[in-house]
């Protein structure tokens, strides 16, 4: 009996001992489960807290792109001076110290409050030392709160109008005008025969090739070649093509004119092609990118009262006189006159004579001249100069750069070197110059350079200037180093509204810089080319002979276009201080730290 009341003694203990056991286990386990959710809970509050910091980093760079992309479309373009101001007032309304910041408490999850702690300058590519006014570095801080968590983020972005045109960001840029519709082969590249590019490409429309160069020579000729080809830019393992329709390549001899003009390829004169390879020599095509095309205006007009000048220094050329020659003015904002006599009173015959200034004339321009600022109410001819406007030069009438020569050997040209920024009201024709140039040109005109030679003038640091057109009308570019093997070197950027128009069958040309136009055709083969017979030619007309295609294959083009990388830091030194700003760019990281 003893003995049972002993074991049941000893089975309550260990029940006990057992329970306790378990219930420690249990409230341990429940301890760990709710640590860990805790822990869980902490986590994902850091991970929403970061998140939300980086959400109001979008949110407010977003507001101000908008903001100012609004006010420039309201306005069809702000002034260099109109813009900057709006940009100061923009980022002012979201400092941390003076100004709203950006908040937004509606999420589940919890809050952000995001403003600028800080704008920094920039400046101009390629001289560190000129601020770029048009865009701002701003160091936004975000603070993500969810929970108990918060994080702070600090991002440094540039924001800002674009610094140059995006046409001058390629080799060879085609535009088309949403606005007008597309007309008249707009948007289309043609490269006919053995061109050359080294570079990108924009295309907003269709690209169209063949391994035959075009030239009028007694009636229209297609002569024999390869394909062109695309270089990439050193350091670049290929070259690229924003494309914005298809590609075709064509084998028949249509008609030139109205195959330029097309804008249907979809008949049998043409064949769309799946690879873009096939458009290019062998090894050397571009990587295709696709987007919808992007308009950039220039506003050429726009500029126009930066130039004139409707008052300032009467400058008289002197009696009968329309020639300016060895003016140094550099600090005048000048307008050129003549006098000429003018009967005031006739009996039968002029018996009063009076000397009448006159403004509306075409001045000659010879010599070394310096201005600050030159207005012509007239034409221009410009020949055996050296001149500089330092502010800029407006031409009422048409600008003649050269001596009109029409031989094809340069030492026959006139030599001119210009430098400043030009407004022309007419045409522009460069015929029988050689020139050094640092011009940004606009011209409301067409633009003609044949039998001439443009190449950059030297400035200072050991920097090269260029050639920077800007046209309404169109531009033509043929006759230069004609039937020589040593190409005419034209350093500079063309760009025109309206179309553009290359030769390079007879003529030889290398053009360092760039183009861009509503419509771009180019013609060209590699090789020689001569009026008379040689080893390897192949004969089109009596007096007109081509390297033949198996000779080409090792030639260089007679239509090289290279870009050139300091034609953005070109532009930015020549343009004017009151350029029209028609575009916002996107806004750019430059450094994001949590």
């Amino acid at each position: 009996m003893q003995y049972m009341k002993n074991q049941s003694g000893n089975t309550l203990l260990i029940t006990l001992i057992i329970l306790i056991v378990f219930s420690i286990l249990g409230l341990s386990l429940m301890s760990l489960s709710l640590s860990g959710l805790s822990k869980n809970e902490i986590r994902q509050d850091n991970v929403r807290s970061e998140d939300l910091s980086e959400k109001g980093i979008d949110r407010i760079t977003q507001q101000i792109n908008s903001e100012l992309t609004q006010k420039i479309e309201e306005s069809n373009g702000l002034t260099r001076t109109n813009f900057i101001n709006i940009l100061n007032s923009t980022i002012n309304k979201y400092k941390c110290t003076t100004g709203s910041p950006i908040t937004d408490s509606s999420g589940k999850t919890g809050t952000y409050k995001t403003c600028i702690k800080e704008v920094k300058p920039t400046y101009e590519k390629g001289n560190p030392t000129v601020e770029n006014e048009l865009r701002k570095l701003i160091v936004f801080e975000s603070h993500g709160i969810s929970g108990n968590s918060t994080k702070t983020m600090t991002t440094e972005i540039e924001v800002g109008a674009e610094s140059a045109p995006e046409t001058l960001k390629y080799a060879v840029g085609t535009n088309v005008n949403t606005k007008d519709g597309i007309q008249n082969g707009e948007g289309n590249l043609y490269m006919h025969g053995g061109v050359s590019v080294k570079g990108d490409f924009k295309v907003d429309g269709n690209i169209i090739t063949r391994d035959r160069g075009y030239a009028y020579l007694n009636g229209e000729q297609w002569i024999s070649s390869i394909l062109p080809e695309s270089i990439p830019t050193d350091g670049v393992p290929n070259s690229k093509i924003v494309l914005g329709k298809n590609f075709y390549t064509f084998n028949s001899n249509l008609s030139y004119s109205n195959h330029i003009a097309n804008n249907n390829f979809s008949n049998s004169s043409y064949k769309k092609e799946t690879d873009i390879k096939q458009l290019f020599r062998e090894g050397s095509s571009p990587k295709i990118i696709i987007r919808e095309p992007v308009v950039s205006p220039i506003g050429i007009t726009d500029q126009q009262a930066n130039f004139y000048l409707s008052n300032g220094e009467r400058f008289s050329t002197g009696l009968n006189s329309k020639k300016i020659a060895n003016v140094n003015k550099p600090n005048s904002k000048v307008i050129p006159t003549y006098t000429e006599r003018e009967c005031t009173r006739w009996f039968i015959f002029c018996v009063e004579y009076k000397n009448v200034e006159k403004e509306d004339a075409t001045f000659e321009m010879t010599g070394n001249n310096t201005f600050e600022q030159l207005s012509t109410i007239g034409s221009l001819e410009i020949e055996n100069s050296n001149s500089t406007f330092k502010k800029g030069l407006y031409v009422g009438g048409n600008l003649q750069i050269g001596n009109n020569n029409t031989t094809y050997n340069p030492s026959n040209y006139s030599p001119i070197s210009l430098d400043g920024p030009v407004y022309v009201k007419g045409n522009v024709n460069i015929q029988g110059a050689n020139l050094k140039s640092n011009v940004l040109l606009y011209v409301e005109g067409d633009v003609n350079i044949q039998y001439s030679t443009i190449n950059g003038k030297s400035l200072a640091d050991k920097k090269e200037g260029s050639l920077i057109i800007f046209a309404k009308g169109q531009i033509k570019i043929s006759n230069n180093s004609v039937n020589q093997d040593t190409p005419s070197q034209i350093k500079g950027f063309f760009y025109t509204e309206e179309d553009l128009e290359i030769f390079g069958v007879g003529s030889n040309i290398r053009i360092e810089g760039g183009i861009s136009a509503r419509r771009i055709v180019l013609n060209a083969i590699r090789g020689r080319a001569s009026d008379s017979s040689f080893s390897g030619s192949q004969r089109i007309t009596s007096n007109s002979h081509f390297e033949g295609v198996a000779g080409q294959k090792s030639r260089q083009s007679r239509l090289q276009i290279i870009y050139d990388q300091d034609i953005i830091e070109t532009f930015s030194n020549l343009k004017q201080p009151e350029p029209i700003i028609y575009k916002v760019e996107p806004p750019i990281v430059k450094e994001r730290e949590i």
